[in-house]
C-alpha cells in the first residue's frame, strides 16, 4: 500500500465516507458542514478543534491524492470523497469498516459490529473478522492490521513497527473461540451498543 494519510486527511475521508452513508439526503458536504463534521463530540476518538485553515490544507492534500474533490454545481462549493481510488473498499463492509478505523482509531471486531450498524450490517463478529482478514490480505494493501487484545488498525499512517501482531493460519483463524472470548466478544458487542445510542443524535450536515 502506498497511500499514507496525516491525522486531518483521515478524519476529513472518514467524515466523508461516514456522511455519504448517514446523510446521502445533504451529500457532498459543504465546507461549514465537513468542518462540522471533523469536528464532532461523538463517534470520533480522539475529538479534534481542526481550523478552517487546517481543513483546507487537508482537503487541497486529499484532492493531490485523488480521494476528495470539489463538487461544483450549487450555490456553495461541496465536498464529496473519493474513497473507491484506494481500491479497498469495494464493498460497503469494507469500506463502512475503513470509515470505523479512520474515524474512532483501533477497535475490536465486536465494537466494530456495534458501531457499523448505520454503515452496513454485520450479522456477527465472525463477518466483521472477515471483512477485517480481507483488508489485512488485500492485493493492493495491506489496509489493516491486527495489535494485541484483538483489536484492529488502519495502516494509512504507516505501518507502527513492534505493534502488530502476526496473523494466525487459517485454521486457527475458524477455531471455535472460548468461552471466556465468547463472553468478552458479549461484553464488548454491549457496551459499543450502548455508546451508540447514548452518542446517537442528528447527523452534522
Amino acid at each position: 500500500m502506498t497511500t499514507e494519510l496525516t491525522e486531518i486527511e483521515a478524519r476529513i475521508l472518514g467524515s466523508l465516507i461516514e456522511k455519504s452513508f448517514l446523510t446521502p439526503e445533504t451529500y457532498p458536504l459543504s465546507f461549514p458542514a465537513l468542518l462540522n463534521a471533523c469536528n464532532q463530540k461523538t463517534s470520533r476518538d480522539p475529538v479534534m478543534t481542526l481550523e478552517p485553515d487546517g481543513l483546507k490544507r487537508g482537503l487541497a492534500s486529499l484532492f493531490e491524492k485523488g480521494l476528495a474533490a470539489e463538487r461544483l454545481g450549487s450555490r456553495v462549493p461541496k465536498y464529496a470523497h473519493h474513497a473507491e481510488n484506494l481500491k479497498a473498499g469495494e464493498t460497503p463492509e469494507l469500506l463502512g469498516t475503513l470509515c470505523l478505523l479512520l474515524l474512532r482509531g483501533p477497535q475490536t471486531a465486536a465494537e466494530l459490529r456495534a458501531r457499523s450498524e448505520r454503515l452496513c450490517q454485520f450479522p456477527g463478529n465472525a463477518e466483521v473478522e472477515e471483512a477485517l482478514q480481507k483488508l489485512a490480505s488485500h492485493p493492493e494493501g495491506p489496509f489493516v492490521s491486527r495489535l494485541a487484545r484483538g483489536r484492529w488498525q488502519h495502516l494509512f499512517f504507516g505501518a507502527t513497527p513492534g505493534v502488530s501482531v502476526p496473523l494466525p493460519p487459517p485454521t486457527a483463524r475458524a477455531a471455535e473461540p472460548s468461552p471466556l472470548e465468547k463472553r468478552l466478544e458479549e461484553l464488548e458487542a454491549r457496551v459499543a451498543a450502548l455508546e451508540g445510542k447514548l452518542n446517537q443524535g442528528p447527523s452534522s450536515s
